[in-house]
């Protein structure tokens, strides 16, 4: 990234370490490496980040629940969760910054319900014998 003006790099900063800070423990492999500088729609100073690795998910939604934030100036927000079209974003205003942590929204795997499953006919190899066959067999004898 290249060099960021004052608030900006200040701001970075402050997420980044808050971020490790919630997510070390129980994510230590969910990362925000790859900050990018912009512009948003109300022409405030913009930070996002793509969250990436393992429990990517998990690590960001914990953090949108559990970071309080720092409400110092006029139209400082708290962090909010939101879906966006293949994003999930936790997204907040602080010190003027726009700041947005984001994941691509995965599709889960469907998981097929016993209704939905085949039927099967057990096969001649059962691990217990046929009982009636048996009585059968016994009877005949």
């Amino acid at each position: 990234m290249p060099h960021l003006a004052p608030p900006l790099a200040d701001t970075k900063t402050t997420i980044t370490r808050t971020w490790y800070a919630h997510t070390r423990d129980r994510y230590p492999n969910a990362l925000v490496p790859d900050w990018r500088a912009g512009t948003a729609e109300d022409g405030s100073p913009r930070l996002t980040v793509q969250v990436i690795g393992e429990h990517a998910q998990d690590a960001l939604h914990r953090f949108a629940a559990d970071y309080s934030g720092h409400l110092a100036g006029p139209g400082d927000t708290k962090p909010v969760y939101e879906y966006r079209p293949g994003r999930v974003v936790c997204v907040w205003r602080t010190g003027g910054v726009w700041v947005e942590l984001w994941h691509h929204d995965l599709p889960t795997a469907v998981v097929p319900t016993p209704a939905a499953m085949p039927r099967s006919r057990p096969s001649g190899r059962l691990p217990f014998p046929n009982l009636r066959r048996l009585t059968a067999l016994t009877k005949e004898n």
